[in-house]
């Protein structure tokens, strides 16, 4: 999808939906959006039943690059700490991580189209005692690394699309070499947070060096956008 783009929205989303899948080990057939900042008019207020082992939710979340996704996996920092048992053992947990689907408890919104990535949009999460039962919660330390990650695939994406987009011969097989290294370091299984920093300085020449080249006019924003990328990649 992202190669064939001349959309930048398209390239992100599909670099973000790899780095959740991979990340968080999600393995369904569906779109997903991480949702982390909370609105500061509703915080999140949690609950825990013991004897239920059920969580309730009630508050706002919200998350940028699409509110039409199937899946909102959302992290919540708990009031205080709960006694919870994962992989067959008890564990204290501050923050939890919960997939929700289209909940009734739950309303989302879309609230204005951001001003980068113009496919994309902002959305918030009303949460009304939502129950969450105990089979869905996962802990909050798995959004730990998450961020290097993101960016590998940001990377990863880029230079898929640089690939498929520029006509000059040599700089194809710049790109094209640049994304062959990163993969390898991948497949060696080094950390995404050491791939990420050996291989940033030369996706950053890659940027700058597609900004001098004409393909860049049929691009989709690319004036604004080619800084997103720039940041993601600080």
């Amino acid at each position: 999808m992202a190669s064939v783009s001349n959309n930048l929205s398209w390239v992100f989303f599909s670099a973000y939906q790899c780095a959740i899948r991979h990340h968080f080990k999600q393995k369904i057939n569906a779109t997903i959006s991480l949702a982390v900042r909370e609105i500061s008019d509703a915080p999140i207020k949690t609950t825990f039943d013991n004897e239920k082992n059920i969580l309730l939710l009630s508050g706002k979340k919200s998350w940028l690059v699409s509110t039409n996704v199937d899946v909102i996996l959302l992290y919540v920092k708990l009031g205080k700490s709960i006694e919870f048992p994962l992989n067959n053992k008890t564990h204290f947990l501050n923050s939890v991580l919960v997939p929700l689907y289209r909940e009734e408890s739950t309303i989302r919104e879309t609230y204005g189209q951001v001003k980068f990535l113009k496919n994309l949009n902002q959305g918030s999460l009303t949460l009304k005692d939502t129950k969450i039962m105990s089979m869905n919660i996962f802990s909050g330390k798995d959004i730990r690394g998450f961020g290097y990650v993101e960016q590998f695939f940001v990377m990863l994406s880029l230079g898929i699309f640089f690939v498929t987009k520029v006509n000059n011969i040599k700089y194809k097989r710049m790109f094209f070499e640049a994304v062959k290294a990163l993969i390898i370091d991948f497949n060696r299984r080094k950390s995404p947070k050491m791939t990420v920093r050996f291989h940033k300085k030369s996706f950053k020449k890659m940027i700058h060096i597609f900004d001098s080249l004409p393909e860049r006019k049929v691009i989709i924003g690319w004036e604004f956008d080619k800084n997103i990328f720039f940041n993601l990649l600080k």
